[in-house]
């Protein structure tokens, strides 16, 4: 009796934060240095990088009802944003994360090794437009450093899903800005 009356605890306290998740307000179209980025510009490359949402125990998890309400999120932030490619790594919960993404703006996923960062790194940086990386806590911030950023504080494992790095690239494929918000 005593478990069940747990469960049904936690599981209202799951639903209330998933709630109020949903509730609280997107982050407005993304601005630097008081110009809207242009995802068509010859000039710049935007590369928006994310680790996934949150997600269930076990191998291979999908992601958890709070994970899904991110996901969701994250679609509706970059709808202003024209996206020209989605890569995630090949784990339900990384494309699980971008579906609702490549669904609103149809695109295709593409699945890229995240054992070999730096070969992806120097790939991203052949490709044009604006993009969408979906990786994990150890990869995110690796890749936003590899593609010239400063040394970035470690994703917090158990608890932090929310980091939207926008990094813009020049086109020398220098890194121009990096900017980190949260979503």
């Amino acid at each position: 009796m005593k478990q069940l009356i747990i469960r049904v605890v936690f599981g209202c306290i799951s639903l209330i934060s998933a709630s109020l998740m949903a509730q609280t307000p997107i982050v407005a179209p993304i601005a630097l240095n008081n110009t809207a980025i242009d995802s068509k510009s010859k000039s710049n490359q935007v590369i928006f990088i994310v680790r996934h949402a949150e997600k269930l125990a076990g191998k291979d998890p999908s992601l958890s009802a709070q994970g899904q309400l991110r996901a969701l999120r994250l679609a509706k932030v970059l709808s202003s944003t024209h996206l020209d490619k989605v890569y995630t790594t090949d784990y339900n919960r990384t494309r699980e994360t971008a579906t609702a993404v490549t669904q609103d703006q149809q695109l295709d996923l593409s699945v890229y090794d995240p054992r070999n960062m730096a070969a992806f790194t120097q790939y991203l940086l052949t490709q044009q437009g604006s993009i969408l990386v979906v990786g994990h806590s150890n990869t995110s911030t690796d890749l936003v450093e590899g593609l010239g950023a400063e040394k970035q504080i470690p994703i917090a494992d158990a608890s932090e899903f929310d980091r939207l790095y926008v990094v813009t690239l020049n086109a020398n494929k220098q890194m121009v800005s990096t900017v980190l918000l949260r979503y």
